[in-house]
């Protein structure tokens, strides 16, 4: 959110309680859609040189020496994306990732601050912070975990206090890091051990209704602990930290915002760990409420703007918990009596930990959304809700930009992701002519207001080699690659807006169809 907001030119606080950075490794499983808003916010190289590829998961034998098969947990998204697969980082990591990049942008976290009551008016937000000195100081906006009981708002759900899972960091040197390896039974008790970077740092998970109660406290009872369930007496923990108990605690926020303050990520929504989906979840929260947020702070749009996150974010996250819930029910044997009831799925897979390509988060969408414009719409039919979307299914305004790279720009080659990343906080504006530039040269200029206020980029992406100087940039598409993938008929001129958060906001045939999106944005021009 905060490295958002900064590339968006948006001056930003951020306060944290705790003193220094922890360095649990918590959630691992990052999903292609968040993969693809990491490139966004251009720190896509230095996640790569920390994550690990997707590992097999190996199911040993009652023996615990010889593995039954190995599978993988993860579904591939196929054709559908350049980033084909889940990968696996530890959450410190990340955070790690994102500090830097941000402190690159002048901007650092406040260590020692804890929040402790907000006030607002109709112009104003102001944070009231305690110091670790015991002083107080004012800030305007800003808000974190606790905002949510100072403002009120309920969180509805339940807390499943049966529903416990052990989770270490271990360091085991010399313990094979070519599997995510599992020993055990779900019935009874099963225990996990998942290479995380660096070796030889493996996440250690356990759950299951026969597991022992009481919670491990260093590393020699740790080591008894895996050996009761994994039977193995040759994988030896040199060290252990971070040995946590998680109950299952499955709620949502009654709403995302009161007034000018507004909730994302763990705030919002909590929920099973079962399919990754926690910290992907807050990313897209994240991403979706930025963009606007900066729009408003800089008063080039409506605060009305900001009523929209609520609304695209809230079936989202809805959806998301009966994901998560049905996966939940198959590790725990049974359905969570929650707020969200996890519905039946009609082809679970065998094994529990097996994740549908829902779960890759390529398909989620806003198709329903006030401030979105397809111009196919005729009005006369309404689009069902389906926030997780049909993966492969044509693609609509509200719905991820898909994809394109290889794009000549002069003497060198761009793609969607570079493009969203150096004009932060913009629309792109993709133009498909019929024929040359200079089809639509005539037509630009009713875009002239919203490219001069930084509000758009515009691009001309041309299938022929371009010999017209124009004011406008234009990206030659020789293979069509973009053509292809934004279902373009070359008989009619397309123009696409993709909103900063990686959405398709408008999907129109004229540029008088963008400016009606944009009024729907409630811009300042």
């Amino acid at each position: 959110m905060a490295l958002s907001l900064v590339k968006c030119g948006v001056k930003v606080r951020i306060i944290e309680q705790a003193s220094v950075s922890h360095d649990a490794i918590r959630g691992t499983a990052i999903m292609p859609r968040t993969l693809e808003l990491l490139s966004i916010l251009g720190v896509k190289e230095d996640f790569d040189a920390r994550a690990l590829p997707p590992l097999q998961m190996a199911i040993y034998d009652p023996s615990g020496m010889t593995v039954l098969e190995a599978f993988d947990w993860s579904a591939p998204a196929q054709d559908t994306s350049t980033i084909p697969y889940a990968t696996t980082i530890s959450q410190a990591a990340l955070e790690g990732i994102l500090r830097r990049r941000l402190h690159a942008l002048g901007c650092d976290v406040e260590r020692g601050k804890e929040l402790a009551g907000i006030s607002q008016t109709s112009e104003a937000v102001t944070a009231s912070v305690t110091l670790s000195d015991g002083a107080t100081e004012d800030i305007e906006y800003g808000a974190k975990g606790r905002s949510r009981r100072l403002l009120d708002i309920q969180f509805i759900g339940d807390t499943l206090e049966a529903d416990r899972m052990i989770s270490a960091n271990v360091q085991v040197p010399g313990f094979s890091r070519e599997y995510w390896h599992r020993w055990g039974d779900f019935a009874k008790a099963a225990i996990s051990l998942k290479p995380v970077d660096p070796a030889p740092l493996f996440q250690l998970q356990a759950l299951g209704p026969l597991m022992q109660k009481e919670l491990p406290s260093d590393v020699t009872s740790l080591q008894t602990f895996f050996n009761s369930i994994a039977i193995r007496e040759d994988i030896v923990f040199k060290d252990a930290a971070w040995i946590s108990e998680w109950k299952a605690n499955i709620r949502m926020a009654e709403k995302f915002s009161n007034g000018r303050v507004f909730l994302a990520g763990d705030v919002a929504h909590c929920h099973s760990p079962a399919g990754g989906q926690g910290a992907n979840t807050a990313m897209q929260d994240a991403f979706n409420l930025a963009w606007k947020m900066a729009l408003v702070v800089k008063k080039a749009a409506s605060i009305s703007l900001l009523s929209t996150y609520e609304a695209e974010r809230m079936p989202v996250v809805a959806e998301m918990l009966n994901l998560s819930n049905a996966l939940h029910a198959r590790a725990f044997a049974h359905i969570p009596n929650a707020a969200f009831e996890a519905a039946p799925e009609s082809s679970a897979p065998a094994d529990p930990m097996q994740r549908s390509v829902k779960l890759l988060q390529l398909g989620v969408n806003y198709r329903w959304s006030q401030i979105v414009l397809d111009a196919r719409d005729t009005g006369e039919q309404s689009l069902e809700k389906n926030p997780y979307g049909i993966l492969g299914a044509n693609i609509r305004a509200g719905d991820r930009a898909p994809f394109f790279g290889g794009l000549r720009q002069g003497e060198n080659t761009t793609n969607l992701f570079n493009l969203l990343d150096e004009n932060a906080g913009a629309h792109l504006i993709l133009v498909f002519p019929t024929s040359g530039v200079e089809s639509v040269a005539g037509h630009l200029n009713r875009l002239k207001p919203h490219q001069e206020s930084g509000l758009a980029k515009v691009v001309v992406i041309s299938h022929e080699r371009s010999q017209t100087q124009t004011e406008v940039e234009v990206l030659e598409d020789v293979d069509r690659v973009a053509y292809t993938a934004y279902n373009v008929d070359e008989q009619t001129t397309l123009w696409v807006a993709i909103r900063p958060d990686g959405i398709i906001g408008a999907y129109v045939y004229t540029a008088d169809g963008l400016v009606d999106y944009f009024s729907r944005l409630d811009v300042t021009l």
